[in-house]
């Protein structure tokens, strides 16, 4: 029988191997997630045995990270805001500069209550859900075209009891006016932008992710010509929109708004990227 240390050894050297960007914070995750100890109870229970049915399970849970599957996937959970979300094959994964949206929504909605409230290309709902839990008098609506995605959004609304969340299933790049949604008074969007053919030279990992939920198309901006000419309009007069963008996208996105908007400004992320672009009408 296998030492517990001498296993998470082993998994940390393998995830090395295989290029992984953070052998062992990958590692000690898979070990919380397989055999239920956190870093502090891996050292105190480092002599134990492993048990060969959860051995065989941390193995496997290794050997997919090893082949460049997305941590978050293997765990099924991941950590946004001030929430968890489940998360899974089909669905994109939620990333720290994505809740750049939310903060700008509570910032938001701590200076002008927004009624109701749009999370557009919503993906697992962890913006709109997030923005719907910190604040349950609004009406949130999370948006998206992926029957996989939506399942994730449904699954993650049930999981943090939302009830004041509403599930449409759309494409933003058609016109707005079919849905028969109220006129929001705040749009957040995490829309595709990576341009068609930079994904395929991106790192491993994204080659898991649906590519529906990063193509933005020839120039990447596909997506915020929509939302600047079909979304931005719709919106309730002094209300606005946030879009997170790919790095060198903001000014691109800027140009799209000029003579529709009545300010905007752009905030960066905690790389100094600029990665939000805020629109007020």
């Amino acid at each position: 029988m296998k030492k517990l240390y001498s296993v998470y050894r082993e998994a940390v050297k393998a995830l090395s191997n295989a290029g992984c960007d953070s052998p062992e914070f990958d590692a000690q995750q898979l070990v919380e997630h397989c055999f239920g100890l956190n870093k502090t109870q891996l050292l105190l229970n480092s002599g134990n045995e492993v048990e060969l049915g959860k051995l065989c399970f941390f193995e496997e849970c290794v050997a997919r990270r090893c082949n460049h599957e997305p941590l978050q996937y293997i765990l099924g959970m991941w950590d946004f805001h001030r929430f968890s979300f489940k998360v899974g094959e089909g669905v994109l994964i939620p990333r720290p500069e994505t809740e750049l949206l939310v903060d700008f929504a509570v910032d938001r909605m701590c200076n002008k209550p927004c009624n109701v409230i749009v999370d557009l290309c919503c993906g697992s709902g962890c913006v709109g859900l997030s923005v719907a839990k910190l604040f349950p008098l609004a009406q949130v609506y999370c948006v998206d075209i992926s029957d996989k995605a939506l399942e994730y959004t449904r699954k993650n609304k049930e999981l943090l009891c939302a009830d004041n969340v509403k599930i449409v299933k759309a494409d933003v790049l058609d016109s707005v006016g079919f849905l028969s949604l109220p006129r929001p008074d705040m749009i957040l969007s995490n829309p595709p932008y990576i341009r068609s053919d930079d994904i395929d030279s991106l790192q491993a990992e994204i080659a898991f992710e649906p590519r529906l939920a990063l193509d933005g198309g020839k120039d990447g901006l596909e997506f915020y010509r929509s939302l600047a000419e079909n979304w931005f309009p719709y919106i309730n007069k002094d209300g606005c929109i946030a879009m997170e963008c790919g790095e060198d996208q903001a000014g691109d996105i800027l140009n799209l708004f000029v003579g529709k908007a009545e300010k905007c400004r752009i905030i960066k992320d905690a790389s100094g990227i600029e990665r939000v672009v805020c629109v007020n009408r």
